[in-house]
């Protein structure tokens, strides 16, 4: 037992050196420490007593996006004549300042003002034309002439579907048999014998039969009162048909005369009225045929008449009403092309290319027209910048290439889509300004800010003033102790030189203008408390 509590004893007794090598180092970097943060304690004191404070000041700040892109016109425009015809005149030369309608070259216009007044005549003949078809389609002249043909016709057919009475038959009948007794005393007291007279008399009587054959198919056909008699062939049979009865009345006269001249004209005056009484008795008599042509004549007579007095139908009316519509049409267009001879400026603006001389034809560009009120810069901006941009927002212009040359303008487009090239999307945007400077040419290229915000009366310190500090921003102030201390604030818009303060600092307040590496954590120390 008392062994074994010595050896306790003297494991007690022993402290293991390991554990003491590590409390020294301990104590020696605390040391070491201490001594460290005093210097740099000092040195950041001394280097703090060196640099320059400013103070918190208050203003008015103006916040922009800036780029740069090409002068382009309001409108630029190739101006060519519509219509084709050699140039007569050119009015305007390269520079000259044209307002909106102004006549800018003429062509020869003969062959289009011939075209009008064609057109213009057209369109009268259409408009007559659809007159008389909605009054009706014949002129009193020739109404009163269809009229007269079918009271003709109406008495023809009368007369010949009537026929003749008792009375007229008997009395032509008395007649007929005077005539031949006439005939056969005259023949018998000629005492001409001989076959020859015979013969002709034979001949007479046949060619009288002839002739009435042809003179009865004449009447069936109308007779005179039809205006196409002379075309038909009943009209030539009853000629020759006459010419033949007159050639044999002369052979057997001239047979009587050889007989005995008194005797022989006593014959022949009584043949001749025997004939004559035959031919009337004939002619009391109507054929179905002469009452059938009779009749068609009345009929035709009638058709002419309805054709001239009937009002023009719907479908007639129309196609008229379709040709007038047609007219006008042409006599528009005929007008339009009399009015495209005369070359007009689409816009008020200056011309900049002529390529027409007097002679020359219209075809191609005859001239180019540039507005220049107002001016566009066309520019592209990223997606960080389009993003603060908005339509009517101030924008001031410059341009390298033109000394002391300022201009303000004002956005009138953002584009809604992006563009990618080499895989850098941005976005278009297009800035208006008016400026009458010579010195401006379209295609320059100029320099944009634009004024996505203003605010006046804020607080305000130089951007050089501002410090990082995660996601946020910091100033350094000297503390009552002389340390230089981080102070958080909230910052608003910048214009590259300075920034709006929101919160965290004070108006007057003193701030390091330049601060530098000698950045001291709030609490100090190398471990802070």
């Amino acid at each position: 037992m008392a062994t074994a509590t010595t050896s306790l004893k003297q494991k007690k007794a022993r402290v293991n050196p390991w554990l003491i090598v590590g409390g020294v180092v301990i104590v020696l970097a605390i040391v070491g420490a201490v001594v460290i943060t005093n210097m740099s304690n000092a040195q950041a004191q001394a280097a703090a007593s060196a640099q320059t404070t400013i103070p918190v000041t208050r203003g008015t700040i103006t916040g922009s996006v800036s780029g740069s892109g090409t002068v382009t016109a309001d409108q630029s425009l190739d101006l060519a004549f519509q219509t084709n015809g050699q140039v007569e005149q050119v009015l305007a030369k390269q520079g000259d300042v044209v307002e909106k309608g102004q006549a800018l070259a003429i062509l020869d216009t003969r062959n289009l003002e011939s075209q009008v007044a064609n057109a213009q005549a057209s369109l009268a003949s259409a408009q007559a034309r659809l007159k008389q078809a909605q009054q009706g389609n014949a002129t009193p002249e020739q109404i009163a002439a269809s009229q007269a043909a079918l009271d003709s016709a109406q008495k023809n057919f009368d007369k010949i579907a009537a026929g003749a009475t008792d009375a007229e038959r008997a009395a032509a009948q008395a007649d007929v048999n005077s005539a031949q007794a006439q005939y056969t005393a005259a023949l018998k007291a000629s005492q001409t014998s001989g076959s020859s007279l015979e013969a002709a008399k034979a001949a007479i009587e046949k060619a009288k039969n002839a002739l009435n054959q042809a003179q009865a198919a004449y009447d069936r056909v109308g007779g005179a009162s039809n205006p196409n008699i002379g075309m038909l062939p009943q009209s030539k049979d009853l000629q020759n048909a006459t010419i033949d009865f007159q050639k044999a009345q002369a052979d057997y006269n001239a047979l009587l005369t050889t007989s005995g001249p008194d005797a022989q004209s006593k014959v022949a005056s009584a043949l001749a009225s025997l004939q004559a009484a035959k031919k009337r008795l004939a002619d009391l008599d109507v054929s179905p045929d002469e009452l059938a042509t009779a009749k068609s004549n009345l009929e035709q007579a009638k058709s002419n008449l309805a054709k001239l007095t009937a009002p023009a139908s719907e479908t007639d009316i129309a196609i008229q009403q379709a040709a007038v519509a047609q007219a006008e049409q042409q006599l528009k267009q005929a007008q339009l092309n009399l009015e495209n001879a005369t070359l007009k400026a689409s816009f008020a603006g200056v011309i900049t290319n002529v390529n027409i001389v007097p002679g020359s034809n219209s075809s191609g560009v005859a001239m180019t027209l540039v507005d220049r009120d107002p001016l566009h810069v066309e520019l592209r901006l990223s997606e960080n910048d389009v993003v603060q941009a908005a339509l009517n927002q101030n924008v001031k212009l410059s341009i390298d290439s033109i000394a002391n040359w300022l201009a303000d303008g004002t956005v009138t487009y953002i584009s809604p889509i992006s563009s990618v090239s080499n895989g850098v999307v941005t976005y278009q945007v297009r800035v208006d300004f008016a400026d009458t400077d010579p010195r401006v040419k379209v295609g320059m290229t100029s320099n944009v800010d634009i004024v996505t915000s203003q605010k006046e009366n804020v607080l305000l310190v130089p951007n050089s003033a501002l410090l990082p500090q995660g996601s946020q921003r910091v100033v350094q102030i000297l503390g009552a102790d002389g340390k230089v201390q981080d102070v958080p604030v909230e910052i608003g818009i910048s214009d590259g030189a300075q920034t709006e303060i929101i919160s965290g600092v004070n108006e007057g307040q003193q701030i390091l203008a330049l601060p530098g590496a000698n950045r001291v954590v709030s609490g100090g120390g190398m471990f802070g408390n």
